[in-house]
C-alpha cells in the first residue's frame, strides 16, 4: 500500500510480482485527515484490492508493508490501533501488515539495494537518507509555512509572487504572468476610473489567492515548466533556483563523495522536465557517478518489500524491476527502465 496525503493505493501481487489485486481511495495520511478518516481510506483500498484478488486471497496473504505519509503519527497509540485496526477489518490478520514511510516505498520502488537517497518533491519536499531499507536522516519537509523548498507548493508560491509583482507595475505580462493571472482571476480587469487601477489588479488577484486553501498555490506549478519552455526568464529563474534547494536537501543528507544510488519521486520531478534537467546537472556537482533514477510504482515498491519479507530473493534485480514496474510500462521489458549516472 501507498497511502498519501490525497491517494491511497493498494495492489495485491503473487511472489513473482504478478499484479492480481489493485484498488484507489482518499488519502490515508492521519496527520492531514485524522485518524478516523485515514483508518476508513486505508481499509476502503485494502478490501477493495483483495475482492478484486479474487476468492482466497485474505487467507493467501503472507506479507504486507504500508508506505504511510505521516507515519511518524503512529508513535501515538490511539493513532496506531486505529491503523491497525482498518488493517484487520479489510481482511489482513492482525499484526501481519508493517507501517513504514511513503519515503521508504519510494526509495524501494526506484532502486532494489538497501543504501542511498530519495528525494520527494510533489506538494511538498523531503530528502531522505536511507540506510538497510529505514530511514535514518532527512532534510527539510518542514511543511509549506518554513519549508518544502523547491516543492509544487514552494515554485507555485514563486509564480504567484512574480504575477503579483508584474501585475502591479502594469504593462503588458510574460507568459508565466499571464498563464497563472488567467488561471486565478479568469476575465477580471481593473474598473475604468479607477485610480492606481494596476496595484488594484494586483491586490484582487492576492485576496482571491488568500480566501484559498495555501495548498492549492502547488496547482500553479505547472504552468512555470510551460512557461520555462517559452523562454520566460522569471520562469528560467524559479526552475533554477528550486532545483537548488532540491539538490541542497540531497547533499545534507549525503557523505562527501559518495555513489549510492539518488531516488527522484513526486508529482514535479515526474512532471517537470526543467526542473528535473536543472537537478540532475545540480546534483552532479556533489554526486559525481551516483545512479541517478526515478521511483517507479510506489504501490509496487510497497509489495517487494513485502515479497522480501515473505522470502523472496533481495538480489534478484529482474524481480524487483517486474514489482515496481509504472503501470503505463506494462508489456514493456523491466530492463528498459531509464536510469543514469551522474558524471566522475
Amino acid at each position: 500500500m501507498d497511502a498519501g496525503g490525497t491517494t491511497t493505493r493498494a495492489l495485491v501481487t503473487t511472489l513473482a510480482g504478478r499484479r492480481v489485486g489493485r484498488a484507489r481511495a482518499e488519502g490515508a495520511n492521519p496527520n492531514a485527515h485524522g485518524a478516523q478518516r485515514a483508518a476508513e481510506h486505508l481499509a476502503e483500498a485494502v478490501g477493495s484490492a483483495l475482492d478484486a484478488a479474487g476468492r482466497g486471497a485474505r487467507g493467501a496473504v503472507s506479507a504486507a508493508v504500508v508506505g504511510l505519509a505521516g507515519v511518524s503519527s503512529l508513535r501515538e497509540e490511539q493513532v496506531r490501533e486505529h491503523m491497525e485496526r482498518a488493517l484487520t477489518r479489510a481482511g489482513l490478520p492482525p499484526g501481519l501488515g508493517v507501517f513504514t514511510g511513503d519515503d521508504e516505498i519510494a526509495f524501494a520502488s526506484g532502486t532494489p539495494v538497501a543504501h542511498g537517497t530519495v528525494l520527494i518533491a510533489g506538494t511538498g519536499a523531503i530528502a531522505t537518507r536511507i540506510d538497510e531499507r529505514g530511514r535514518t536522516r532527512s532534510a527539510d519537509g518542514m511543511g509549506w509555512l518554513i519549508g518544502d523548498e523547491g516543492s509544487g507548493f514552494w515554485i507555485g508560491h514563486q509564480a504567484a509572487r512574480e504575477t503579483a509583482r508584474q501585475l502591479s507595475r502594469g504593462g503588458p505580462l510574460s507568459p508565466l504572468a499571464r498563464a497563472v493571472a488567467k488561471r486565478v482571476i479568469p476575465g477580471r480587469r481593473p474598473r475604468d476610473g479607477q485610480e492606481h487601477l494596476s496595484q488594484e489588479h494586483a491586490r484582487d488577484f492576492a485576496r482571491t489567492l488568500t480566501a484559498a486553501a495555501p495548498v492549492t498555490l502547488a496547482e500553479l506549478a505547472p504552468l512555470v515548466s510551460r512557461a520555462h519552455a517559452l523562454g520566460d526568464p522569471a520562469a528560467e529563474v524559479i526552475v533554477e533556483a528550486a532545483a537548488g534547494h532540491l539538490a541542497h536537501s540531497v547533499h545534507q543528507v549525503r557523505a562527501p563523495g559518495e555513489r549510492l544510488p539518488v531516488v527522484l519521486a513526486g508529482g514535479v520531478l515526474a512532471g517537470s522536465e526543467p526542473v528535473r534537467r536543472a537537478l540532475t546537472r545540480k546534483l552532479a556537482v556533489g554526486a559525481a557517478g551516483s545512479v541517478v533514477a526515478m521511483a517507479g510504482c510506489t504501490a509496487g515498491g510497497a509489495a517487494w518489500l513485502a515479497a522480501l519479507r515473505a522470502g523472496a530473493p533481495e538480489d534478484d534485480h529482474r524481480l524487483h524491476a517486474v514489482f515496481t514496474r509504472p503501470e503505463r510500462d506494462h508489456g514493456r521489458d523491466p530492463a528498459d527502465r531509464p536510469a543514469q549516472a551522474l558524471p566522475r
